[in-house]
């Protein structure tokens, strides 16, 4: 089944609840040891409980999955965990989803797990590979996964260990992927031709099998330590290459401004990106009038997170301003919770904006709802 977002009415249950993933990011550093210890979990291959309880994170996937998971199991046990979900891969066709985060997975057993997937029954869709030790060379392993595996739409990665060099191995890598997909769907290639003593090369067609096209749709690459260098590269990405409708970024708070200024330029022309996720980025006003920007430019985005981002009145105000000017095309979900610092008032005028718009109340996170008169003020 598809991971979409339309098909995943949850999806913004399951990333407030994984927000814990983000604090035990910090929590492991500020205490100096991995969050991976604990007692191990048995691997697990089931159809998922058509219940989503805020309890279990990642039944909030979508009902009907098969998945395999492991999760918060000691670091003897993890070859184990991974030598069986090896066997289950090899034999099962049936696995939809793989979900080990926080199991303190390397690139070397990665490469194994890869190893497995790409010989696999199975079509998966979604990996969450989240809070582990994955750093740039395991990156290598991912994209030959997605090469091989096109059928892959979800990647999360958040509090990994890619740094601005594996995020650059990993989007170049994807932007190679699309543009070579881009060729065979076309069936065009270059022919070398003379014309008037001139060596020229003109597309011929080429006709064969048919291919499913790589198309990553959801990628979080939160919690990596991204610093502008990264940022530039994804901007990039997202103005020449990305079919990414949902893109995660929390904890993205080495950047400087003007790279994010970059992203937030190459976003106002990208008409495929529908959910962003920038909680605890340090954006301020200023990061928070240059994302308003973005907003006025493309109604196209319609779900955005701007939790704990240091934001005041003055960019409070502009994000106010660009919710009024998309009134045509208004946002389905605003999260702007704790860590900002917006006076009740504005609050007020921006809840009664995102309201006035038909946006129901579960799908606005803000700090507070103020009290009716307040709203009327």
């Amino acid at each position: 089944m598809s991971s979409s977002l339309e098909n995943i009415p949850n999806k913004k249950i399951w990333f407030k609840v994984h927000k814990q993933e983000r604090l035990a990011v910090q929590e492991r550093i500020s205490h100096g040891h991995s969050a991976a210890g604990g007692s191990a979990s048995e691997l697990e291959l089931s159809e998922e409980e058509s219940d989503s309880g805020l309890n279990d994170p990642d039944k909030e996937m979508g009902p009907d999955k098969s998945t395999v998971r492991t999760e918060e199991i000691s670091k003897e046990d993890l070859q184990k965990q991974l030598e069986a979900m090896v066997e289950v891969l090899r034999s099962s066709d049936e696995v939809d989803e793989l979900v080990l985060r926080n199991t303190g997975l390397t690139d070397d057993l990665l490469q194994s797990l890869a190893v497995a997937l790409r010989q696999s029954p199975s079509v998966v869709s979604t990996m969450n590979l989240n809070l582990n030790r994955i750093g740039p060379a395991g990156v290598h392993c991912l994209l030959e996964l997605l090469h091989s595996r096109p059928q892959l739409q979800s990647l999360y990665l958040f509090g990994n260990r890619l740094g601005d060099s594996g995020v650059q191995m990993l989007l170049s890598g994807l932007a190679d992927l699309q543009t070579s997909n881009t060729n065979r769907q076309t069936g065009a290639s270059l022919q070398p031709q003379t014309t008037g003593g001139v060596m020229t090369s003109v597309p011929i067609l080429q006709q064969g099998p048919p291919f499913t096209v790589c198309c990553l749709t959801e990628l979080d690459l939160g919690g990596n330590g991204m610093s502008s260098a990264g940022l530039r590269v994804l901007a990039t990405y997202m103005r020449y290459h990305s079919q990414l409708r949902y893109l995660a970024l929390a904890q993205t708070d080495d950047a400087d401004i003007t790279a994010w200024t970059v992203l937030f330029e190459s976003l106002k022309v990208n008409g495929k990106l529908a959910h962003i996720i920038l909680d605890e980025c340090r954006l301020g006003d200023q990061g928070a009038k240059l994302f308003a920007d973005t907003l006025r430019a493309n109604v196209a985005i319609k779900e955005v997170d701007l939790d704990g981002n240091g934001i005041c009145d003055g960019g409070g105000s502009a994000i106010l301003d660009a919710l009024v000017s998309r009134r045509q095309s208004p946002l389905q979900h605003l999260s702007m919770e704790e860590g900002n610092f917006i006076s009740t008032a504005l609050m007020a005028k921006i809840l009664q904006e995102v309201q006035s718009n038909g946006l129901p109340v579960q799908n606005i996170s803000l700090p507070f709802l103020p009290p009716t008169g307040v709203m009327q003020q």
